[in-house]
């Protein structure tokens, strides 16, 4: 799915990561349609896809913690869609993913890609521990689950091949 990444640029490599949110946000509509009922129910489907990530990062298997972070990117989509937008369904998930694009330069370290899977993952579990906090405080989670979706383009987007922890981390 991403192995003509390491040859493009990375405004088209982030286009790819979009595209890919997209083919699993659509997948997981076919296979899951109905809505998430609350932010609670819609952050803990989003928990498991981030833990899921975590194992593949630790284990150094980086195609695979790619391949979650899709999932990541996806159900951070649905979360917005689902229960912030109004309309019929391909607006809420069109309006979501513009929303995510524009986030994209606001998430992860500034002026330089990721280190690291293990880096990627940090921001990325940063950006999931921000939604977490405001939908335990009752506070506005629709800006840090952009955020999660636009961290996961970034990892999908700029990490590739074996992790330069490789090695290090058992």
């Amino acid at each position: 799915m991403f192995s003509a990444c390491a040859t493009i640029d990375a405004e088209d490599r982030c286009r790819n990561a979009e595209l890919a949110i997209g083919d699993e946000l659509r997948a997981a509509l076919e296979a899951f349609p109905g809505v998430f009922c609350s932010a609670e129910e819609a952050a803990m489907v989003l928990a498991e896809e981030v833990d899921e990530l975590w194992d593949e990062v630790r284990a150094n298997r980086i195609g695979r913690a790619r391949a979650e972070a899709v999932q990541v990117g996806a159900m951070a989509l649905r979360f917005v869609a689902d229960l912030y937008e109004s309309g019929p369904a391909s607006q809420r998930y069109a309006a979501a993913a513009r929303e995510c694009h524009c986030a994209i330069g606001d998430v992860g370290p500034v002026g330089r890609t990721l280190a690291s899977s293990h880096e990627g993952f940090g921001y990325l579990k940063r950006e999931y521990e921000s939604l977490w906090s405001a939908v335990r405080f009752d506070d506005p989670a629709r800006p840090a689950a952009v955020r999660v979706a636009a961290m996961a383009v970034r990892f999908i987007a700029e990490i590739s091949g074996r992790s330069p922890m490789q090695g290090l981390v058992r």
